[in-house]
């Protein structure tokens, strides 16, 4: 999928990627104008005061512990090249995975080129009641239980009693904890908790993922690093320092001054550009066999086809129409053909530009409903 987003790059109506392609705020752009200073005044020496600088801005937006005991941050240039380093981890561990489905796909992909046994566990869990989520961890055999919360594509987010009771089988059984967070900032206040927290005082080994690439439009200069529990810590550090020296104090301290705007405004513009989209893709959609079944906090909506009609034909009609989306079957990994009823669409776009991206999708799809009709 990441290979189709990059082939749509250039066009206007690209709602495929869920980067942040957005305009930005008065107090976005103030630090976008700052930045030729910044750039003269920062270098490499700053290294570690930049980096500290930026973890305690980037937990206190995401209220959760800076732990400095039991947690070590490894920055990275891309959250993929973090998942990179923790399939490494893996294979040189001798581990196996269970992971998430559906989930973008480049996550079984990594894994699998590192020949990680995988088995699947379906993100309806993280939200199933509590009975059904603990009988079914305790099938898993698997080392390690890799999940994405909130999901991309679906939103489904692992609330704070599921939470616990995955930390709670993961300290009971020994397995390792791989969190995908990297959309942590779209989730509602009502469902944000401290989960280092609880990592931390049940002291599993954990890494945990972290992004700011779908949150924020800083044009690809992002913050990922990965959160790695203190036994991991010596094997994760031996693997990151092959693929890298440190990444760019400038863009970490870019990306630092992006986040304090959010905790200016209590990450009120970031969740309503989401949330003007989603109303203006939804209204468009009405009545159509497009049906949007993501949790509304997300930054992406996930559509149902209930029509004869797969995903890549709709994806190929839009397409002829200007307007790109991704196929849903690639996000399911152990049968592609449950994904050929969704499509996804990406919010994080200017909203004039994405009023007309969803007039033109909405047309189109009211034309391939009429069509399916006859």
């Amino acid at each position: 999928m990441t290979e189709r987003q990059v082939s749509v790059l250039s066009y206007e109506y690209n709602l495929a990627d869920g980067h942040a392609y957005r305009a930005w705020s008065p107090q976005e752009q103030a630090v976008v104008d700052s930045t030729p200073q910044k750039f003269r005044q920062v270098d490499r020496r700053q290294q570690d005061a930049i980096e500290a600088e930026y973890f305690e801005t980037f937990y206190a937006l995401g209220q959760q512990t800076l732990d400095t005991d039991h947690f070590a941050r490894f920055p990275c240039f891309t959250a993929s090249a973090g998942i990179e380093i923790i399939a490494n981890y893996l294979r040189l561990k001798n581990l196996s995975a269970t992971l998430i489905e559906p989930c973008f796909d480049n996550l079984k992909d990594i894994l699998l080129r590192h020949q990680i046994p995988l088995e699947p566990i379906p993100d309806d869990l993280l939200e199933a009641d509590g009975d059904v989520l603990t009988a079914f961890l305790d099938r898993i055999t698997t080392d390690a239980l890799f999940i994405v919360s909130p999901n991309n594509p679906t939103g489904a987010t692992v609330r704070r009693p599921n939470f616990e009771r995955i930390v709670d089988f993961c300290a009971r059984t020994g397995k390792t904890l791989i969190l995908d967070s990297c959309f942590r900032f779209y989730m509602p206040d009502e469902d944000v908790y401290d989960q280092y927290k609880m990592l931390a005082d049940a002291d599993i080994d954990c890494i945990v993922i972290e992004d700011t690439g779908k949150t924020w439009p800083t044009l690809e200069l992002k913050g990922p690093f990965l959160s790695v529990s203190k036994r991991l810590v010596e094997a994760i550090s031996h693997i990151n320092s092959d693929f890298l020296l440190h990444v760019s104090p400038f863009s970490i301290d870019l990306v630092t001054d992006f986040l304090r705007t959010s905790l200016q405004d209590g990450r009120s513009h970031i969740r309503g550009v989401a949330a003007q989209n989603r109303a203006v893709l939804h209204a468009e959609l009405a009545g159509t066999f497009l049906t949007p079944v993501e949790r509304e906090h997300m930054s992406v909506s996930w559509l149902r086809i209930d029509a004869d009609i797969t995903s890549a034909e709709v994806v190929a009609e839009l397409a002829r129409e200007g307007v790109h989306v991704l196929p849903g079957n690639e996000f399911y990994w152990t049968d592609k053909s449950v994904g050929d009823h969704y499509v996804r669409v990406a919010l994080m776009r200017d909203p004039a530009m994405f009023v007309k991206a969803a007039a033109r999708l909405g047309d189109t799809v009211r034309r391939l409903t009429e069509t399916l009709a006859r």
